[in-house]
């Protein structure tokens, strides 16, 4: 965070105008921000947040194979993995469904959340923001307030005036040896603007100080194309994106494919939005968004094909933003309607099942008395699932099923002093099964489980809160939270203890408890821009159900710690770091325990400016002592230990 946060917080407070100036000015002046014309005045503890997103070199800095990867040192993120490339995160100790994944404000499309083979079709070499949205803003996208969003920035419709601009990235590694390479760039000109980008990525298995985990090669490509074009006060564009992906899930012991399974897949979304700004209102906006998503996946087990999975999908999103409306300085409100139809075949037990969505959704902002802000959101709608009748499932189980959904949150900061806030969050969580959890009655062989589910499941629900302390000052910057939601009727897949002989998998039951889930997160950074530079960040979360006598949930993480030092001269910087994660020894039946970690690494960055042109090189060196880590969200955690030591470089240029 740098010194012009504490600046800006004191010349406000100095000045004494209302909050929502405050909060206005405020997040103008923030040095790492970007706010775009087409978009509201945010509140203020929204802009605080927003200080906290990987971009530019802090994204630079942590960029790794996945998004997932990417993002493990963000508070209250873990990682959920059956290998190097099916990883995904984790939020406050929830996963699948619990958390979205979006581009550009919209879904991602893939089938990360059904199960933990599959992977996020997403390259986050071209991302230019990576997000975890917290709080009521969690809302505009999706009903589980309790977990949250991913949201990934990469302005594929080039809603931008900039005569041109492009890049050029560069990514190695050896702890999964390989390449990436991304380029892309966009230009403007009499009201149009065009954008292109390619990527590719090309990684052998993996190492781990155990040796090599076989079958965990990735290979991904893929690019889009964009326009936009200004008319007066109205703005067009539309996206391509595509995706392909080639993985492999390692195999060979009890449970698993002899062999691994290899897996296939590709993305394609087409995007078409329309902007209208009204005059003189620049805060003000009508937003309409259509996608058309399509995506297709095959499981392949000796060169055969053992699961595929095709996934067609439409969304469209209208939204209204409108600001300084009194002391109600920020409202965004609209509507979302999705169609999805999802066939399978090969040896997948789940009939071919078609789904529907609409919501209504709001946020709103507002200043209330000395120094309380306000923020209120609230989504309401219904999901509903019509299954086909079909050969692989009981025709007892082909039932249709509706939802009704409604999920609200209910922030509220207090400035209890210059640049220091105590906030209160109070929330109503929700979701519908998915597919799977409702029809599924079979093996799942890349994910070695048997897999049940219940046609008969309530949607989950539940109440929690979290109370956080914010202190920005000219030196120091941190903040502490602690986080409880109480679930009505919690869905999760358990252990059931039996197996499947025939196919010596075991049986993994999809059922809904009651369950209490809580934990507190803090980081805390040094905020001078040059000199000595450190940072610390720890969490814990903890999971029971009440299952008769209460239990602990599984798949859930233990706590971690990343803690770093380092020195910032003009052009580079230097740092170490350590990383640790206690035992995890609180679990669900039939899961085993998990070993504590320490790891140690370092940190080069390189940055200069030549030639109208900005180039970064960035070299890391992770676990370099080569310890033995056993994540314990990992399907392969009792096979072998994630990834060993491993040194990487970034390098990219900017033009």
């Amino acid at each position: 965070m740098k010194t012009s946060l504490f600046r800006a917080t004191m010349g406000s407070l100095l000045l004494g105008g209302h909050l929502h100036s405050f909060a206005q000015e405020f997040v103008q002046d923030l040095g790492s921000s970007t706010i775009e014309a087409e978009s509201p005045k945010q509140a203020l503890l929204e802009g605080l947040r927003e200080d906290e997103d990987l971009k530019g070199a802090v994204l630079e800095r942590e960029i790794s194979t996945t998004i997932a990867e990417t993002i493990r040192n963000e508070p209250d993120v873990a990682i959920r993995s059956m290998g190097p490339a099916a990883a995904r995160p984790v939020i406050k100790g929830l996963s699948g469904s619990h958390v979205e994944v979006t581009e550009d404000g919209s879904f991602c499309g893939d089938m990360s959340a059904t199960s933990p083979d599959h992977a996020v079709a997403s390259e986050v070499l071209t991302a230019q923001k990576l997000r975890v949205l917290r709080g009521p803003n969690i809302l505009l996208h999706s009903y589980s307030a309790a977990g949250g969003v991913v949201q990934v920035e990469r302005k594929d419709i080039p809603f931008s005036d900039s005569i041109f601009h492009g890049y050029v990235a560069w990514y190695a590694e050896s702890g999964q040896p390989g390449i990436a390479t991304a380029v892309g760039a966009n230009a403007y000109a009499m009201g149009f603007s065009v954008k292109g980008e390619l990527s590719g990525r090309r990684m052998r298995d993996m190492e781990t100080p155990e040796g090599t985990l076989e079958n965990t090669d990735i290979e991904n490509t893929g690019g889009s194309v964009g326009a936009a074009y200004a008319l007066g006060r109205f703005r067009f564009g539309a996206s391509y994106r595509w995706f392909e992906s080639a993985y492999g899930i390692p195999g060979g012991f009890i449970g698993g494919h002899p062999d691994g399974v290899d897996i296939d897949l590709w993305k394609r979304d087409l995007t078409v939005r329309g902007l209208y700004l009204p005059a003189n209102r620049s805060g003000d906006t009508l937003d309409i968004t259509a996608r058309i998503n399509r995506y297709h996946h095959k499981e392949y087990e000796d060169e055969s094909v053992g699961a595929e999975f095709a996934v067609n999908q439409e969304n469209l999103r209208i939204e209204k933003s409108m600001t300084n409306l009194g002391s109600l300085f920020g409202l965004r409100f609209g509507a979302e309607l999705d169609s999805r139809s999802v066939k399978m075949g090969g040896y997948v037990f789940t009939p071919p099942t078609r789904s529907y969505g609409a919501s209504l959704f709001a946020v709103a902002s507002a200043g209330g008395w000395r120094g309380l802000e306000m923020t209120f959101s609230g989504r309401l709608g219904g999901e509903f699932f019509r299954p086909q009748e079909s050969v692989v499932v009981d025709k007892d189980a082909i039932e249709d099923r509706n939802f009704a959904l409604w999920a609200f949150d209910a922030e509220f900061s207090q400035r209890v002093g210059i640049g220091k806030f105590l906030t209160l969050d109070i929330f109503r969580t929700t979701r519908a099964p998915t597919i799977e959890e409702l029809y599924n009655q079979g093996p799942h062989l890349a994910a070695y489980t048997y897999e049940r589910g219940n046609h008969k499941l309530d949607a989950e629900s539940g109440y929690g809160t979290e109370i956080e302390y914010r202190s920005y000052g000219e030196l120091l910057s941190w903040r502490a939270a602690a986080h409880g939601t109480w679930f009505l009727n919690h869905l999760a897949p358990r252990a059931s203890g039996d197996t499947n002989w025939s196919q010596l998998l075991p049986i993994y039951q999809v059922r809904g408890d009651e369950a209490l889930l809580f934990g507190a997160s803090a980081s805390v950074q040094t905020t001078a821009e040059l000199g000595l530079r450190a940072s610390a960040a720890a969490s814990y979360v903890r999971g029971i159900f009440r299952d008769g006598d209460w239990g602990d949930m599984p798949q859930i993480p233990p706590f971690k710690f990343h803690g770093e030092l380092g020195y910032i001269w003009d052009h580079l910087q230097a740092s170490a770091y350590c990383d640790f994660a206690l035992a995890q020894n609180f679990v669900d039946r039939y899961e085993e325990p998990t070993p504590g970690y320490i790891t140690a690494g370092a940190v080069l960055e390189i940055r200069w400016k030549l030639a109208l042109a900005k180039y970064s090189l960035v070299i890391r060196a992770d676990n370099i002592l080569d310890a033995d880590v056993r994540n314990h969200l990992s399907r392969l955690k009792s096979v072998m230990p994630e990834k060993g030591r491993n040194f990487s470089a970034l390098a990219k240029a900017e033009f």
